[in-house]
């Protein structure tokens, strides 16, 4: 096992993560909150010399990325990152305890959206401005694994980046890293800036067009306001974050190859067009539920149904709660299961969304319907393609092996959840949309919650064994269990 590729990764996220600190910092001594900003340099010296340390310690390295130092540095990064990102939520008195910081900063890091913070407005803008940031970097982050993940994986209709970067295995692991992230970081950075200019001329102020720029790109969720209502105050704003959050679930090896001249990426991709397909059909389908079981006219029924399809299809989270004429907020409970289908669903793979992903999906659907086929052809040779690839057995396998774990996982903590109070409905719902990385998603205007017959109104109500619980199933849902259970595996220890 060679450590000198993981403690570089490493090192050098947690550098990049310390200067991030240093805009709230300046941000925090602005808006003259000492405490904060002095809460903000500590995390920044701390979080730096570690970083650093690392490096140093790793320098001269020239070894290449292998299978297993691979998996050690995604688990690595998700679990050490949000120990140094919980840092400033602490040290700034935003929580009370350690539990609840890195519960944040984890949320944050995942791009999950669900938050232990109360009263988002008594904040200190500088916190508020730092969780948009974490889920900026971990969105980024994701990006660069899955590129990384894909030279030591195979996966079927495999990306153009993933394709670039593959060629280029015998050169340094350090150089291999550095083309993913300046190829990513540019296109990141570019939507991320138009996003933000976009929201800011839709009447957002700066502040927040910045904070939402930061969370709609990478899907995360994280509102500016306990309600998140100045998002709806506009149409154009809510027509800029539907269209950013699109981009953010489309696989950014796509938006790479269009900015690298290939301007029929996207129609090429099957992956990018089956998610269109699932959001017209979820929005088709739940306009006509709420057309027939609520009194909203037709055209607010159109508009919530667009919002929140593309909101829980791409695993963000932001929920436009529909308000009836009588001036309540009313969700049809077919529409609340078809929302939890999109979550589960996700976006595309190489995006910053959550969920079991399309392209999974739609080799599911490939294997049912040539089982289907083969009732009727019995000695016919049915060939399953991906785009022009051929879906092989272990493909098949890898799929089907995927889907059970999410399924037994899905229930597993959901039963988790129940033993620490919270009634099986509510277990299930929290289980569903943190393992899908969509945790802002779930409010209580949608779902009544309950521990214990004490109602719950937030994250932050619920005991620290399940938020420890649910850390893990973000970090589950987040590497998508394999990088997790292959490290469990000797056999991988004994290559």
């Amino acid at each position: 096992m060679n450590f000198g590729p993981v403690m570089t990764i490493l090192g050098w996220s947690l550098s990049l993560l310390s200067a991030l600190m240093l805009i709230p910092c300046l941000f925090a001594l602005d808006e003259l909150s000492n405490n904060t900003a002095a809460a903000f340099f500590v995390s920044f010296i701390v979080t730096l010399f570690v970083g650093g340390g690392l490096v140093f310690a790793s320098r001269g390295e020239a070894a290449t990325l292998e299978r297993k130092e691979t998996y050690l540095v995604a688990v690595l990064v998700w679990l050490v990152i949000p120990v140094f990102a919980a840092l400033p939520f602490y040290f700034g008195n935003a929580v009370t305890s350690p539990v609840d910081a890195y519960f944040e900063a984890i949320s944050g890091f995942t791009t999950n959206g669900a938050s232990v913070l109360r009263d988002l407005e008594g904040q200190s803008k500088a916190i508020i401005l730092w969780r948009a940031l974490t889920q900026w970097f971990g969105g980024f982050a994701l990006i660069i694994l899955i590129s990384i993940l894909a030279t030591a994986i195979s996966v079927p209709g495999s990306s153009p980046l993933s394709r670039a970067l593959a060629k280029s295995t015998r050169r340094r692991m350090s150089r291999r890293v550095r083309y993913a992230v300046l190829s990513i970081l540019g296109i990141y950075a570019i939507l991320t800036g138009i996003c933000i200019v976009l929201l800011w001329f839709s009447g957002l102020s700066a502040f927040n067009a910045i904070c939402y720029g930061f969370s709609t790109l990478s899907t995360g969720g994280f509102t500016v306001s306990d309600s998140g209502h100045e998002l709806f105050e506009n149409r154009f704003t809510e027509l800029v974050l539907i269209i950013f959050m699109f981009a953010g679930a489309i696989n950014f090896a796509l938006h790479w190859a269009f900015f690298n001249g290939n301007r029929k990426a996207y129609f090429e991709n099957p992956e990018y067009r089956y998610l269109i397909y699932v959001f017209l059909f979820i929005s088709v389908v739940m306009t006509i539920m709420m057309k027939f079981e609520t009194n909203i006219p037709l055209i607010d029924s159109i508009r919530y149904s667009i919002f929140n399809s593309v909101s829980f299809l791409t695993t963000t989270g932001y929920s436009m709660s529909p308000i009836s004429e009588s001036g309540e907020f009313y969700w049809p409970v077919g529409t609340l299961f078809l929302l939890f289908i999109a979550m589960t669903i996700g976006g595309s793979t190489g995006s910053t969304a959550g969920g079991i992903k399309l392209m999974r999906i739609a080799m599911l659907m490939k294997l049912v319907l040539a089982e289907v086929k083969s009732l009727s052809f019995p000695s016919a040779v049915i060939v399953m393609k991906y785009a022009k690839d051929k879906i092989t057995k272990d493909d098949i396998l890898s799929v089907w092996a995927f889907f059970a774990f999410y399924i037994f996982s899905l229930l597993l903590i959901a039963l988790g959840l129940s033993l620490f109070g919270l009634d099986m409905q509510a277990a299930l719902a929290v289980a569903t949309a943190n393992l899908a990385n969509a945790g802002s998603g779930i409010n209580v205007t949608m779902l009544g919650f309950n521990l214990g017959g004490i109602p719950v109104y937030s994250y932050s109500d619920l005991p620290d064994g399940a938020k420890i619980l649910l850390c893990f199933t973000m970090l589950l849902g987040r590497l998508e269990f394999f990088a997790v259970l292959a490290l469990f595996n000797p056999a991988l220890w004994r290559r």
